[in-house]
């Protein structure tokens, strides 16, 4: 073989490796967010980004993604986004999101949440269509200015939660029937049902602390309990029943009357 063929083959090698290679493009970190994208806050843990064509995208703090973008979070990772109208989205740990723009009936869907939860609060405005929605697999959520959460499970039953504001949600069903949720008050919707009536949030979702302060003064009531015992007694034959009741007093007899 030539000697000025083995160099050549070798650059044609590594140029097919390259052209071969997944494409990997920088996120421009210019601060401001694109029409239908949004900028990176901040983020923590493993988060995968990838472009609408699926290039792979490298996840900068301040850096723009563009619409159409799909983030995925892995666990105990999170991003934090702010869209170009100020509002701001917290995606927790094991979710998706799309930022895909859904034209609707209604108007235009900003963000697609796919699989997990996420933190919205969204900037107020007073126009006559709403500043914000967001689609799932199963509803369409509709705010003007509001603090809500929503989660999406791998049934694609979708759950909606109000801090502040009024939420519309709308199921993706043929009758498309929507409920009204007020702060402190929650839905879910089921894939290709309608919404369930609001029911307060505390009732589907407890407060964790809450739940730990039950569970405690419970402990606390069965240990007093146990303490009341007086030492020595003999023990209760009777377990898993009622102690029987006290037998009333006999009566007195009265004597007769002389």
């Amino acid at each position: 073989m030539p000697r000025y063929i083995a160099p050549a083959l070798a650059a044609l090698t590594f140029f097919l490796m390259l052209s071969s290679a997944p494409a990997q493009t920088a996120v421009v970190a210019t601060g401001a967010p694109p029409h239908g994208g949004a900028v990176v806050l901040d983020f923590s843990g493993k988060v995968k980004v990838h472009s609408a064509t699926g290039s792979t995208l490298q996840l900068v703090r301040n850096g723009t993604l563009p619409q159409g973008a799909m983030i995925e979070t892995d666990t105990n990772s999170r991003v934090l986004l702010r869209l170009e109208d100020g509002s701001e989205i917290l995606l927790r740990d094991n979710s998706q999101l799309s930022l895909v723009q859904e034209s609707l009936p209604s108007g235009t869907t900003l963000f697609e949440l796919l699989l997990g939860r996420l933190r919205a609060v969204v900037t107020r405005r007073f126009t006559g269509k709403p500043s914000f929605q967001l689609g799932t697999p199963s509803a369409i959520v509709a705010v003007r200015g509001t603090k809500f959460e929503v989660e999406v499970n791998p049934h694609h039953v979708t759950e909606v939660d109000v801090e502040q504001g009024l939420v519309q949600v709308t199921g993706r069903s043929p009758l498309e029937r929507s409920v009204l949720l007020e702060p402190g008050f929650s839905t879910r919707v089921g894939q290709d049902r309608i919404p369930e009536p609001p029911v307060p949030t505390s009732r589907i979702r407890p407060d964790p602390r809450e739940a730990q302060e039950n569970k405690d003064t419970k402990k606390l009531r069965s240990s007093k309990n146990n303490a009341a015992e007086p030492a020595g007694t003999a023990p209760d034959t009777h377990q898993g029943t009622e102690p029987p009741e006290p037998a009333e007093p006999a009566e007195t007899q009265k004597p007769a009357p002389q």
